[in-house]
């Protein structure tokens, strides 16, 4: 069920029924989805994924349409305090999208982050580490802050991240690292419901969050 009708009040969301409906509630208030999917940003499709499964909640707040995310930021550091860095995506079809950010990950629902930790090293590193690796999270760490920013991934859609950061640690797990040039790190691949997407990480030093 959906709501792509008027007011503007907190209760006027979208929560699912398909392209059709989402592109209807965007326009409705004010975002023209045909500028999803071209370059980096990602489609109407994907967001209507990421509803669906509880990634991203959309709503009408003093009459503008909000994407609301949790977001989890693994600061993962090596032995030499150099942080992992997820530099590049490319998908099946060649589409490349740079990213230099540490790893992240949306939050499910009411997942807790700490929930969301091992499963974000799965999926994100998965198919890189070996079998056995131990995860490591410094909870003194924590940083929770509020950013609100239109979307990079969804151009002219007003959003609101709710980012907690951690540093982290990864034991006896990451491949021997691949180096060319200013280029020391390695390659993952994810299968998604997009495709097989490939990951370049680098190792990185002096890199602070934003």
């Amino acid at each position: 069920m959906s709501t792509a009708g008027g007011g503007g009040g907190s209760g006027d969301s979208w929560i699912g029924g398909g392209v059709a409906s989402l592109e209807q509630w965007l326009r409705y208030h004010g975002v023209d989805p045909a500028q999803f999917g071209s370059g980096a940003a990602k489609t109407t499709q994907d967001l209507v994924t990421e509803v669906e499964q509880g990634e991203t909640t959309l709503e009408v707040i003093d009459g503008s349409p909000r994407r609301n995310v949790r977001v989890l930021q693994l600061l993962v550091l090596d032995a030499r305090g150099r942080m992992l860095i997820e530099a590049s995506q490319e998908w099946e079809g060649g589409r490349m999208r740079e990213r230099n950010q540490p790893l992240s990950e949306k939050l499910l629902g009411g997942e807790d982050w700490r929930q969301a930790a091992p499963r974000a090293v799965a999926e994100e590193l998965g198919s890189a580490l070996t079998a056995g690796y131990t995860l490591h999270l410094d909870e003194s760490t924590l940083r929770c802050e509020v950013v609100e920013r239109d979307s990079l991934s969804y151009p002219g859609l007003p959003s609101r991240y709710v980012m907690n950061s951690v540093e982290a640690r990864i034991d006896n797990g990451f491949p021997c690292t691949e180096v060319g040039g200013d280029f020391e790190g390695f390659t993952s691949i994810e299968e998604t419901k997009r495709g097989r997407l490939t990951v370049r990480w680098e190792w990185r030093e002096g890199y602070i969050p934003a």
